[in-house]
């Protein structure tokens, strides 16, 4: 009869289980310290051998595995597979890590997660999509035609009502022009920078409803920004404007909905989920989007939002997220 142990004697994979990972890692993660704390995570994975764990790179082995069996009908014989032991070994240890350096309310969001790769994707998604364009960048990509627009560009920053008009009323298109890099317009620059409600409503006067659709690079619309940056009264202006608005998605498939919670907006939560639409694809309640909104509001501790819990738990969710539903 074939042996039960596996033809390798010597782990397929690293397992460096001594390492003291909050020493490496010693920031906890939040909305503001990510891009920190990813370099640091990825430089000790990296250093590990360990990065195609989460990359995708290093795939899961089989759970089992035929081996030779003489005494057996068919001649073969089922065991479990020690690579896929080893394998499994190593994820949890890179899960253990991630989880360690969350804070405890993070921690309850990602209970349960099935793979190093699926936390790391899931935490990419959360975190990484209002990374700021730096100053290089639009520079180098205000080439072209977009350098015309910088006049505009700039005073949209500033908030400047009469420096935007005046370019506007020379060229009447501008209102809907990209006018960054980042595929941005003037809409979007102001939102992202904070600007007053009263330079938003001169600019909105001069816009169309199906303006606001207008997407930047990432699919993210004027909506997504407010959302993130949690300026409800603007909110409010965009969806008066056009009320399609919040069931945009970004190429991610997050509406503004989504976003206002991975930034823990309570209030902007609370206000979009009075007008985000149940049934408009992608189904924000719903698989994914359902899952990831759970997961978000336990993160951020937005408890008490029983309107939008409700709606969620009446949903196909996932059933790693849905262990955590009694937290709310």
């Amino acid at each position: 009869m074939a042996s039960l142990l596996s033809s390798s004697t010597t782990p397929k994979y690293p397992y460096p289980h001594e390492l003291n990972i909050v020493s490496l890692v010693p920031i906890k993660l939040s909305l503001k310290t990510f891009f920190v704390w990813r370099k640091l995570m990825l430089d000790v994975v990296e250093n590990q051998g360990l990065l195609g764990f989460i990359d995708g790179t290093t795939v899961s082995p089989l759970e089992r595995t035929t081996v030779p069996d003489d005494g057996s009908v068919t001649g073969t014989m089922e065991i479990e597979n020690q690579d896929y032991k080893d394998w499994k070994r190593t994820d949890q240890l890179l899960l253990r890590w991630f989880l360690s350096t969350l804070e405890a309310q993070g921690r309850l969001a990602f209970q349960g997660c099935p793979s190093a790769k699926a936390m790391w994707m899931m935490l990419e998604k959360m975190f990484n999509q209002f990374r700021e364009p730096s100053e290089r960048v639009i520079n180098e990509e205000a080439g072209k035609n977009l350098s015309h627009y910088l006049p505009l560009h700039r005073a949209a920053l500033k908030g400047d009502w009469e420096s935007a008009n005046n370019f506007i009323e020379k060229e009447p298109d501008s209102v809907r022009a990209i006018i960054t890099g980042y595929l941005e317009t003037a809409l979007m620059v102001a939102v992202r920078s904070g600007q007053r409600k009263h330079f938003l409503k001169k600019l909105l006067q001069l816009m169309l409803p199906a303006d606001l659709t207008v997407a930047d690079r990432l699919g993210i619309t004027a909506l997504h920004i407010a959302a993130g940056v949690g300026n409800v009264e603007v909110a409010k202006l965009l969806v008066q404007k056009n009320p399609d608005t919040p069931d945009v998605p970004d190429i991610g498939k997050s509406k503004p909905l989504l976003i206002a919670a991975l930034h823990g907006r309570r209030n902007m939560f609370s206000y979009l989920i009075t007008v985000t639409k149940e049934d408009v694809e992608p189904r924000p309640f719903d698989g994914q989007s359902g899952s990831m909104l759970l997961q978000a509001l336990l993160f951020n501790e937005l408890y008490g939002l029983q309107y939008g819990v409700h709606r969620i738990r009446s949903t196909r969710i996932p059933t790693h997220a849905r262990t955590t539903e009694g937290a709310l």
